[in-house]
């Protein structure tokens, strides 16, 4: 499928999306976006009147024109199961604010997360004509679901039903919803995702003890974990394996980004790279195997059951989350070693970061729907502003939350809408666990990221679906034990490429180097 048709793009640019992002969205410093100045025609749209919030008072940038004459219901799906409280909101509060701001009634309906994915109970209620009019999607179930048919084009309500989502979200959110002249889902939610698993994110209380003041290099990593392990024998370096992108980052000068088993891409050249053949993967798998001959891997690396080692005070590092670990990973932590301090590092900061993500999720309406212009002003209400985004996230200001110097302190512990979903950098309030200094750090998380040359390709494997599976299997039965130091380098590379060119590897990279030139014009 031709993607991002220039009519689509057009569209989304004169829908005035992308204002000056506090979180930075991406772009390259120094970059001007270049949707900013369309942007404004929607200052000369807003209605004086505004709408009107659920406290009664009016709210500014909204064309109250908008708002349908009639009201209806839509029918959104999500996934889980609904809390009591998120229940007995929606019969009341979030339903009241839904009508009095797009005169719509919403019904949800959960499915288990299980169905969360192609070929579920979603895709066979569409496949059957079962109405609803909404469900979060990702970009690779989208893409089966268009090559089915089974998804609306939203090109059209877009252009009209997104003014305060404009503001908020980045135009570009779109790219992997788009095939052509249509795009298929709206996504939702704006978050620092530069650099996403690229940062190690390491024991600060350890370093302090040790006298490391900070880790930049691949040696610099060894030095810490070799010191760490003579006070902690019982400790290991790590259990993420060495194809990990934050060790892959320190390996060479090369910007690489994984895009599919055993192939990489150089950012730079923007040509695909056989991993198992990589001077980085030799790197990697020579430094796992040095790491386990001293005692620093640990023999269970591949069969490990405990869900994250480094909560449980058994690793020295782990992979980290775009400054997100520290809320993440160390309150578990703290619930062994109450003194752990955690902190994410790249190895060689000088190298740029990536971005290949910039919305939570999205929302696809199915073909069955009449409704797409309600569901994109529910979307669009969810982003709206500060008051309704924490409404939605944490409840009834007083009953449900309350503000405490200026964060939110939950008055209940229940989940009502996904806090991951509606996030947005640019309006939701940051709860009390964050500190004002990770505070700023976060907001300016992305401000230098530059975006992925692979962003927004969903690559197809239905031509080399028989190669996928036996390289899938190969990489796990031989590349696996490599880059966990478990088998070295020198007597196994030769059998890995071998059996990787038998499985077809020359018809499967032939295939992904199709559709990632496609992707790059």
């Amino acid at each position: 499928m031709k993607r991002a048709g220039k009519k689509v793009m057009s569209v989304i640019l004169a829908a005035g999306m992308s204002l000056s992002l506090l979180a930075g969205c991406g772009e390259k410093a120094g970059e001007k976006d270049p949707s900013q100045t369309a942007a404004e025609s929607y200052k000369k749209q807003e209605s004086a009147a505004g709408s009107v919030t659920p406290d009664g008072m009016q709210a500014e940038g909204v064309d109250a024109s908008l708002r349908p004459e009639k009201l209806d219901t839509i029918k959104v799906i999500l996934f889980g199961e609904e809390s009591a409280r998120m229940s007995e909101l929606m019969d009341t509060y979030f339903n009241e604010i839904f009508e009095r701001e797009i005169n719509t009634k919403v019904e949800l309906m959960y499915l288990p997360w299980t169905e969360n994915a192609v070929g579920g109970k979603v895709d066979l209620m569409i496949a059957s004509g079962q109405e609803f009019d909404a469900c979060i999607v990702d970009p690779k179930w989208a893409a089966s679901s268009v090559s089915k048919g089974y998804l609306q084009d939203l090109s059209g309500v877009i252009d009209k039903y997104l003014p305060d989502w404009s503001k908020v979200v980045d135009a570009v959110s779109f790219e992997p919803y788009t095939y052509g002249e249509a795009v298929y889902a709206i996504p939702i939610g704006n978050k620092p995702t530069g650099g996403v698993f690229n940062t190690v994110c390491v024991r600060q209380d350890i370093m302090e003890e040790l006298g490391i003041q900070d880790i930049t290099s691949l040696e610099e990593l060894t030095a810490y974990v070799t010191k760490a392990k003579e006070k902690y024998p019982t400790m290991y370096a790590t259990y993420d394996i060495a194809s990990s992108p934050y060790i892959i980052r320190g390996t060479s000068d090369r910007n690489l980004t994984e895009l599919t088993t055993g192939l990489w891409v150089d950012q730079d050249t923007k040509e695909l790279v056989n991993f198992a053949e990589s001077e980085e993967f030799k790197s990697a798998v020579n430094l796992y195997n040095d790491w386990y001959k001293k005692g620093l891997i640990p023999k269970d690396m591949l069969t490990n059951t405990v869900t994250i080692p480094f909560e449980a005070n058994m690793t020295f590092f782990m992979r980290g989350t775009c400054g997100t670990t520290l809320l993440e990973n160390e309150p578990g932590l703290q619930q062994i070693v109450q003194t752990a301090k955690t902190k994410e590092v790249y190895l060689k900061p000088e190298k740029p970061i990536y971005k290949s993500i910039y919305e939570n999720t999205a929302f696809q309406v199915p073909v069955t729907s009449t409704k797409a212009d309600r569901v994109a002003l529910f979307v669009n209400l969810l982003q709206k502003d500060t008051k309704l985004a924490d409404a939605f996230i944490y409840g009834i200001e007083g009953t449900d939350y309350e503000y405490v110097d200026g964060k939110v302190h939950s008055l209940q512990p229940e989940e009502l809408f996904y806090q991951w979903m509606v996030f947005n950098i640019n309006i939701c309030s940051l709860d009390e666990r964050y500190s004002d200094e990770f505070v700023e750090t976060y907001k300016h998380w992305d401000d230098a990221a530059q975006k992925d040359c692979t962003f927004g390709l969903s690559l197809d494997f239905t031509n080399i679906a028989t190669q996928k599976a036996q390289i899938d299997a190969i990489w796990t039965e031989m590349a696996k034990p490599m880059l966990s130091g478990l088998k070295d380098y020198a007597g196994n590379i030769e059998g890995l490429k071998k059996a990787l060119k038998d499985a077809g590897w020359d018809a499967y990279v032939a295939e992904i180097q199709g559709q990632l030139e496609e992707h790059l014009k």
